[in-house]
């Protein structure tokens, strides 16, 4: 009997330990769950406060540009440009910058690179947003004679009373294949700040340099060449010189012959000899047409006047290493003279088309220089419309793009000829873009020819593509999915049993 009873106080002292043990576990546990739920508050009410302190105090400068091809931040030659900016100028979105419901399709790409066009102003860029339906007036008061058609969504570039508006979807080129076969607007080019950094250069010229367009002589569409004018600085217009009374207006800075179909009139020549007598600027592009064999009698006494002439001629390149297609030898490439390319810093290459035999003359006057800047290969020569055969021509470097100035005068005049459409028009630049090469070439020419612009070259920056470009086998996404919807999962679960089990006897 002594031994039971002995035995039994023994179980009773150890099952009344085991009691304490486990209330003094419970205290410990409550002390600890409550030490971790009044720390998690006061970590996220730090967070809170500390991100209010920053968001007021220091939000720009804690913002930095994670994409890989830094589409959220002005470029060098945007902040070089800003660095010498002496106006203020005005972004203005006509939107309102917090409405959540507001179509993010292009809204990511726009208001974070529009603040960094503030940051980097120094001042002279201010960025603000007004909802047309919060403030109806606004609409007129940038646009009172409704010249500009402004509307919401779309932003206002001004300074003092010039004004551009800029479409956000214009600001981007998009891939015509998957419109053509899906009919969707899929971005690939994102032109943001090359967009609205020459729209600022534009506003804020003092006086925007006229560049005209002869009229009357079945004027292409010039949409592309009118971007890289305006990227200079100008403001395009056309200009009929047909009337008796006509005249090139005294503020013309440049003055583009655009691939005329027909003949100059005699007016028109005299009026245009004329404007080169007196420090005058012309571009003229006129390429080779196969389905047209017009004759210049006096546009060519206008280029003669400069050296050259025009004639009924195309370039057959035959360096097999200029032709990106052996098929064809009037679609080649064209090299810039060497020295021409290192004094401008342009691309070496260039893709021509239809090329003008254009005809240096050696007896010019003394005061006339001509430079080739863009010239074929030493294999070229000239297949003429009516088969004749000209002495002078044989296989050699032929001219693609001429730059003759006269120096005859203080003020020298200045005509580019241009023996091709490929720098210019349209079409071309429907397949490219206008931050390729050609383009290039023709923004640094123009820039370096024109006063008191130069040139301003912002590069497009890609739209990233998330699309895997190695697509997993189905063996590889049925492992990868196990891993992530079942190994994963149970593998946290079994650390979260773990953890408590532990934890509850402490």
């Amino acid at each position: 009997m002594a031994k039971k009873t002995a035995n039994e106080s023994i179980l009773r002292e150890k099952t009344v330990k085991t009691a304490k043990a486990k209330v003094q576990s419970d205290s410990r546990f409550k002390s600890l769950k409550s030490m971790s739920i009044l720390s998690v508050v006061l970590v996220l009410a730090i967070c809170i406060i500390g991100n209010l302190i920053l968001s007021l105090t220091l939000d720009k400068p804690l913002t930095f540009d994670a994409s890989s091809v830094k589409s959220n931040t002005v470029s060098k030659y945007t902040r070089e440009y800003l660095d010498k900016l002496e106006k203020k100028v005005e972004i203005i979105g006509l939107f309102n910058r917090n409405d959540d419901t507001l179509n993010t399709e292009w809204r990511e790409y726009f208001i974070p690179i529009i603040d960094d066009f503030e940051a980097k102003g120094n001042g002279k860029i201010e960025v603000s947003y007004i909802d047309p339906d919060v403030d109806p007036f606004i609409l007129t008061q940038l646009d009172p004679n409704g010249l500009y058609g402004l509307r919401k969504y779309i932003y206002v570039v001004r300074c003092g009373e010039n004004l551009v508006p800029v479409d956000p979807y214009a600001c981007f080129t998009y891939d015509p294949q998957a419109y053509q076969l899906y009919g969707q607007m899929l971005p690939t080019t994102n032109n943001v700040e090359k967009e609205f950094t020459q729209d600022i250069v534009y506003v804020s010229s003092d006086r925007p340099l006229q560049a005209y367009y002869l009229d009357g002589h079945d004027l292409p569409s010039h949409g592309s060449l009118d971007e890289i004018l305006k990227s200079l600085g100008f403001q395009c217009s056309t200009l009929n010189l047909r009337a008796d009374t006509a005249s090139i207006p005294v503020d013309c800075t440049l003055l583009v012959i655009l691939e005329p179909k027909t003949d100059l009139s005699v007016a028109e020549k005299e009026l245009i000899k004329s404007y080169l007598d007196n420090a005058g600027l012309v571009l003229l592009v006129c390429d080779y047409d196969t389905k047209s064999s017009v004759e210049y009698v006096n546009l060519n006494e206008v280029t003669k006047r400069m050296g050259v002439t025009l004639e009924n001629g195309v370039i057959h390149e035959a360096d097999v290493s200029y032709l990106p297609n052996q098929d064809n030898p009037y679609y080649s490439i064209a090299v810039a003279d060497p020295d021409y390319a290192s004094y401008i810093s342009i691309p070496s290459n260039y893709i021509v088309e239809s090329c003008r035999y254009l005809k240096i003359y050696g007896d010019r006057d003394e005061n006339v220089y001509v430079s080739p800047l863009v010239t074929t290969s030493d294999l070229a020569y000239v297949d003429f419309a009516n088969t004749q055969i000209d002495s002078s021509v044989t296989a050699m470097t032929y001219p693609v793009v001429l730059q003759c100035v006269d120096v005859s005068n203080s003020q020298p005049s200045c005509m580019i000829i241009v023996s091709t459409d490929s720098f210019t028009s349209d079409s071309y630049y429907a397949l490219n873009s206008l931050s390729d090469e050609n383009a290039v070439f023709m923004k640094t020419m123009l820039g370096d020819i024109t006063p008191s612009t130069g040139s301003l070259i912002i590069p497009s920056k890609t739209v990233p593509s998330y699309v895997l470009s190695k697509p997993l086998s189905s063996s590889a996404a049925t492992m990868w999915s196990v891993v992530v919807m079942t190994i994963i999962p149970v593998g946290c679960l079994i650390c979260g049993v773990y953890i408590f089990r532990r934890r509850r006897h402490l």
